[in-house]
């Protein structure tokens, strides 16, 4: 177990979906009761829905294509490596066989702040590009601040890319 600081598993979960959208919740409940206080008055409720659509289905989007990206894959960081597995397969990436890792975030998470106004702001990923050209995407669906998780690597180039809708494109 030589080169093992704290290993980090890092995999889909429901409570990374909660953790995702602890903001949306919130907002939805405020504007729930805030339509519960005008008694479900048929245009406010039409406004509400309007404006909730608007905001979720962008991240719906995001969603379904960062989990078709991760899902059934599961990732441990140690401080030397980073171990992907899949379905019974292993690979292991030594830090020295990375080039960087790039780290695309939304403007809020860039500023570290963990109040979110819209549900797309939660969402984030990393790219890890490896000296043979190799790239590994890690979504914010395998942990809620995919780029802490990935600090623990010792030796490895960061780097931190503010995007305002964290879309890519799957290869």
């Amino acid at each position: 177990m030589g080169g093992i600081l704290e290993d980090k598993i890092l995999k889909v979960t429901f409570r990374n979906f909660l953790n995702i959208h602890l903001s949306t919740i919130v907002l939805m409940l405020v504007g729930f009761g805030i339509l519960c206080y005008l008694r479900f008055d048929q245009y406010f409720v039409q406004v509400f829905v309007f404006f909730w659509m608007l905001d979720l289905l962008p991240a719906v989007y995001l969603h379904l294509s960062y989990l078709s990206k991760n899902k059934g894959e599961e990732y441990e960081v140690r401080d030397t490596e980073l171990v992907w597995r899949k379905g019974g397969e292993k690979k292991v990436y030594k830090n020295h066989e990375i080039e960087k890792i790039i780290i695309h975030l939304s403007p809020a998470l860039y500023r570290n702040s963990n109040f979110h106004l819209l549900a797309i702001e939660s969402y984030h990923y990393a790219v890890v590009k490896l000296k043979t050209g190799e790239e590994l995407i890690l979504t914010c669906l395998l942990a809620p601040r995919i780029d802490k998780s990935l600090k623990k690597m010792k030796g490895v180039l960061f780097e931190k890319r503010k995007r305002l809708f964290c879309m890519f494109i799957s290869s």
